[in-house]
Order: structure tokens, then C-alpha cells, then sequence
């Protein structure tokens, strides 16, 4: 079967490798039909992901495939199947693990980025690892599952609430979907951005507020919007670090504050955290999000079908991740179908 392969050299090329098997009884084999790209992704093709430096590597952990065949185990899928893919395995004894987290397995591997991923004719993972699907959601749809569950947990350790204020640094696609969703659990939205074409996209998948953090006063904004009190939510999905104090400053009393994006931050004046009962959550990958996601996909389908501007076969999978990379305006999400259509 062929796969695309970023290689530790730096070069991307697709090849021929050898054609999964199930081996072990609770295996199911998937013939992969989409995949999306993630900045995870991204940064991998880029050389630049810890996890995949120095060594050939399938990516892709946004993926979803027809089930082709099932171990003696298996209780719960047959072939024919639709399927989405969950990219975590683990060890189920650490401590993590015993303590109902295994998203943060001292263990963990990660599907497309320390083990190979979905960017293959055929994936071959066990059962736990693979959610059914409904008919009626088009592979360019569920090539987008797992980004929500993203969404979710971020949401979950935000503990977003209806009638919640939550900006949101960053109109990328993650930082889209976490507003999508916060708005299905009614809460009140801000985007914040510099991409007209962005900006534009958050509008009309029904952000409440899509603000050019280049040309607004957030801190003034949100003073406004909230009659003094500040939101009660901040999720920071592009990684802005420098503004860490202006962060807890519009947070309100009992705020919480969830750093979606991987980057350094330095509290200058902690006096919030304390006078507020602020809280600063990590939140990685999910945990138990794959069934809730799926259950109300349908309330997000008018969103992704907006969310995913553009696609392309999987031959042109090293022209994708090159046009993902040239950061078009209007660029929203990308996504790859195997057959090359629907």
C-alpha cells in the first residue's frame, strides 16, 4: 500500500509499505478514506515536533476509514463500518491512568507523531482506539472528530458554563472549534485574531464577537462587554505568553484560564490568582470525548462544512501541507480524501 512519509532527512515522498495486518484478536483493519491536517502535523513536517525528530514518520491523527476487517475479539464493529480514529494508547498503570487521566499516560503514544499515523491506505489499530461514525457525515466531516473532541476537553477543563464569557485567543481552526463549542453549551464568545478572512469565518460559523487583536484594546473590550467584571473564560490557542498578566487582569472572580497552544508564560504580578480564586488548567489531547463529540455531531455540521475550505487527494498530500503552510487569510481547515472525493 502506499503512505505519505516525512522523512528525518527533511524530504516528503510517498511510498510503498507493507500492508497492515490484524494480528492480535481485538485488531480491526481500516481502509482510511480522510485525514486533516493539525499544526501538530505541521510542526512534524516542519522538523520541528519533539516527538518525530529524527526518524521517519507517517503522520496524521485526524482520521477516519470503512472498516475492511475485525479480529475474533472484536465485539462491537464489523466490515463496513465508518469509523474515526482515536490517536492515544496507554499503559493503564500509572499514575495517570489509575487516576481516570490516561490522556497524560507518563506512557502515552501518540498515533502520526511518536508512532506512525493515518497518512496510509490502511490503518490497523485495536477496537478501543476506533468510534463508529453515523451514515450521514461525509468523510470531509469526520476527518474532523477529533479536533472536536479537542474542543471538548478544552471546554471540560475550562468547565465552561451557559451564560459564560469566554474570549478566545486565536482564529485558527482549534481555536474555532473551541468557540463552537462553547457556544453550543451557551456560552457568550469572543474571537480574537488578525486574519480578515479568519475573522470572517468566525462570524459566520456564529462567534458572538470577532475582534482584530491588532486594531482593539482587548482589556477595554472586555471591560465594556462585561460592565467591569471581566470574562470568565480564557482559552489561549496560539500561545501569547508576553500578555500572561493582561490575561488574569480580565479574568473574572472564580475565572479560569486554559493555555490551549505550547508555549512559555511568565506571571509578573500573581495578586490575581489570589484575590480572584483564579484557575490555570492544563488541558491535552482527550479524555472519554470521542462518544459526546459524536452524539451531537450534528449540531456542528453547518459549522465544519464552513470550517473545511479546502481539500485535496492524497497523491497531493505534500501540496496540502505546503498550501496549509503558505497561511492563505482565508484558509480555514484542510483536509485529505484518499479516493479523492466523497
Amino acid at each position: 500500500m502506499k503512505a505519505f512519509v516525512i522523512g528525518k532527512d527533511g524530504k516528503k515522498f510517498i511510498r510503498e509499505v507493507e500492508k497492515p495486518e490484524i494480528k492480535h484478536p481485538k485488531d480491526v483493519l481500516v481502509k482510511v478514506k480522510s485525514a486533516g491536517i493539525c499544526g501538530t502535523d505541521l510542526h512534524i513536517y516542519k522538523g520541528e515536533h519533539p516527538m518525530a525528530v529524527g526518524q521517519d514518520r507517517i503522520p496524521g491523527h485526524e482520521f477516519s476509514g470503512e472498516v475492511v476487517a475485525v479480529g475474533a475479539e472484536v465485539k462491537n464493529l464489523k466490515p463496513g463500518d465508518r469509523v474515526v480514529h482515536e490517536p492515544i494508547a496507554y499503559c493503564g498503570e500509572c499514575y495517570a491512568c489509575t487516576h481516570g487521566q490516561p490522556n497524560v499516560c507518563r506512557n502515552l503514544k501518540v498515533t502520526g507523531c511518536n508512532i506512525d499515523g493515518g497518512w496510509q491506505e490502511f490503518y490497523c489499530a485495536p477496537e478501543r482506539q476506533w468510534h463508529k461514525i453515523p451514515d450521514w457525515v461525509t468523510w470531509t466531516e469526520a476527518a474532523c472528530v477529533e479536533p472536536y473532541t479537542i474542543g471538548g476537553q478544552v471546554c471540560s477543563q475550562a468547565d465552561v458554563q451557559a451564560g459564560d464569557v469566554v474570549l478566545i485567543h486565536g482564529d485558527g481552526p482549534i481555536g474555532l472549534i473551541c468557540g463552537d463549542t462553547a457556544k453550543h453549551l451557551g456560552a457568550t464568545v469572543i474571537i480574537s485574531g488578525h486574519r480578515a478572512g479568519r475573522l470572517q469565518l468566525a462570524k459566520e460559523i456564529g462567534m458572538d464577537y470577532a475582534v482584530n487583536s491588532r486594531e482593539t484594546d482587548l482589556k477595554t473590550l472586555v471591560n465594556e462587554l462585561t460592565d467591569g467584571e471581566g470574562v470568565n473564560v480564557i482559552l489561549d490557542c496560539v500561545g501569547l505568553g508576553r500578555i500572561m498578566d493582561d490575561n488574569l487582569d480580565m479574568l473574572s472572580p472564580a475565572g479560569r484560564f486554559v493555555p490551549v497552544a505550547v508555549a512559555p508564560f511568565t506571571i509578573n504580578n500573581p495578586t490575581n490568582i489570589l484575590a480572584k480564586q483564579l484557575k490555570i488548567v492544563g488541558s491535552r489531547l482527550q479524555n472519554k470525548q470521542f462518544a459526546p463529540v459524536i452524539a451531537r455531531y450534528a449540531l456542528y455540521k453547518d459549522s465544519i462544512d464552513r470550517l473545511v475550505t479546502d481539500t485535496f487527494a492524497f497523491e497531493d498530500s505534500d501540496e496540502a501541507f505546503q498550501y496549509n503552510l503558505a497561511r492563505h487569510p482565508e484558509t480555514g481547515k484542510v483536509v485529505i480524501l484518499f479516493d479523492g472525493k466523497e
